[in-house]
């Protein structure tokens, strides 16, 4: 009884720390998606509206900026 208490020990810490790896990756991903679509809709913008390019770049380098901006200065992360 004492083997199976300690097995389940570690399979419950296993399964632990696994939960926390996903969880942490996916808020990573969570994360890089915002600015991965504002950058995906100035490449959009800039293919379907030829007279807005100067605007599709100043969206995407905006957006680009801002998103890693707010990543790096957060005393949290």
């Amino acid at each position: 009884m004492e083997r199976f208490l300690f097995l389940w020990d570690e399979i419950d810490d296993w399964t632990g720390a696994g939960r926390h790896l996903a969880a942490a990756a996916a808020s990573e991903v969570a994360v890089l998606c915002g600015p991965l679509l504002s950058a995906g809709s100035a490449v959009a913008l800039w293919f379907m509206v030829p007279q807005s390019h100067l605007n599709a770049a100043l969206l995407g380098l905006t957006a680009t900026f801002w998103g890693s901006y707010r990543k790096l200065s957060d005393p949290n992360a």
